[in-house]
């Protein structure tokens, strides 16, 4: 089988374009032993006179009036990923796989053999009002993002999802067939020879060290964290909270002396890959209180590093963590107190030990991109 991979990134080997999952699904079809070609749907794009005035009112009026605005979700894309798709040749393809972009997938000619799967962690429709990014939109962009994504679910001969949640949005929301929604969890962003296979011991004589991770500080939570480290110090506990992801915080943290912000690390970067590595060998738990969630590839590489996970309860969140199991999860109404509160607990009772190890199984059978190969692999051989 011969598979067309079609996304927006110059090339295949971006570790940063969604997060990773770009480059790790490429990979992944490659190890299922499919012939996999890459296309940029960027490649034959030159910026006009015209593209220029669109874009200048695109990210300027809307803001005028107090309002966002999306070009990812939008004709104006679909128009601009034709200069490529129109022209190209796919007689020689079985699949054509598309991770994420709905506008790619509208873009593509109607009249082609090949049969279309679609890569997902979220119908755009639930991520209205849900993310940050999503929220506020000038009038059109929902008018226009709803119909290319339901035309680009509906188009697609198979739809590969990151979690249940995802699934059971595309199947109410856009009426997919439920035999034609496949879940699929995502892997860690970090190659599995580069992880330690050990599970965490927290030793009481030692610091708490509590990992975050994100470049949003509002929306992944970041002061309910803060305040939960907050807490635990009150009640005894030295803490050293490790940060990655933020390129600045406010003065007032940096002035926090157990803090301790790494910045934003590129996977791209040999030096800083590294780094992050050594940074989560070290930790003791991850908490990341994200009040909006698809599926966060930062959970699966907590598991893959053994470091159980203290999240809320949100989107396609519960294919990663199981309560009790792997981490815990509590409501959206829950504070940093309450995180502390639970932290505090399973360290009392001898369970952050045990959710450790659970932490790695679970990335071991479920959250990794060889079994996401293995899944991925029966399922384009049998559509």
């Amino acid at each position: 089988m011969r598979i067309l991979f079609i996304s927006t990134s110059p090339t295949s080997d971006d570790r940063r374009a969604w997060s990773g999952t770009v480059y790790q699904a490429f990979k992944g079809l490659e190890r299922a032993g499919f012939e996999v070609d890459y296309l940029s749907a960027m490649r034959d794009y030159k910026q006009t006179f015209r593209d220029k005035l669109i874009c200048t009112y695109w990210l300027r009026v809307p803001g005028k009036f107090g309002k966002q605005t999306r070009m990812d979700e939008s004709f104006y894309s679909v128009g601009i990923f034709r200069h490529t798709l129109n022209s190209f040749d796919y007689s020689r393809y079985d699949v054509i796989f598309v991770p994420t972009h709905i506008a790619i997938v509208n873009a593509l000619p109607k009249n082609i053999r090949a049969k279309i799967v679609h890569l997902v962690d979220a119908t755009v429709d639930s991520l209205f009002g849900y993310y940050t990014e999503f929220s506020n939109l000038w009038f059109h962009n929902y008018w226009e993002a709803h119909i290319l994504g339901k035309r680009a679910f509906r188009r697609s001969e198979m739809i590969i999802a990151s979690s249940e949640w995802c699934r059971q949005n595309a199947i109410k929301q856009y009426g997919i067939n439920p035999e034609k929604i496949k879940v699929i969890e995502f892997g860690a962003n970090i190659d599995m020879k580069d992880i330690p296979a050990i599970s965490r011991q927290y030793e009481c004589t030692k610091p708490l060290r509590i990992y975050w991770s994100g470049v949003n500080w509002k929306r992944k939570g970041g002061n309910v964290a803060l305040d939960c480290c907050k807490e635990l110090i009150s009640r005894g506990y030295k803490i050293e909270f490790h940060i990655t992801g933020m390129r600045q915080l406010s003065q007032e943290i940096y002035e926090l002396s157990w803090v301790h912000n790494h910045g934003f690390l590129d996977k791209n970067n040999p030096d800083e890959y590294r780094q992050l590595i050594d940074i989560m060998s070290k930790q003791d738990l991850f908490l990341f209180p994200s009040r909006a969630e698809c599926s966060s590839i930062a959970l699966c590489e907590a598991n893959a590093f053994a470091l159980p996970c203290f999240v809320y309860d949100t989107g396609g969140t519960a294919n990663y963590v199981e309560n009790n199991t792997n981490g815990v999860m509590l409501p959206l109404s829950a504070t940093g107190k309450d995180f502390a509160d639970m932290i505090d607990n399973s360290i009392r009772n001898g369970r952050l030990a045990e959710m450790s190890v659970a932490a790695r199984k679970k990335y071991e059978i479920d959250l990794n991109w060889k079994r996401w190969s293995d899944k991925i692999k029966h399922i384009l051989e049998n559509i």
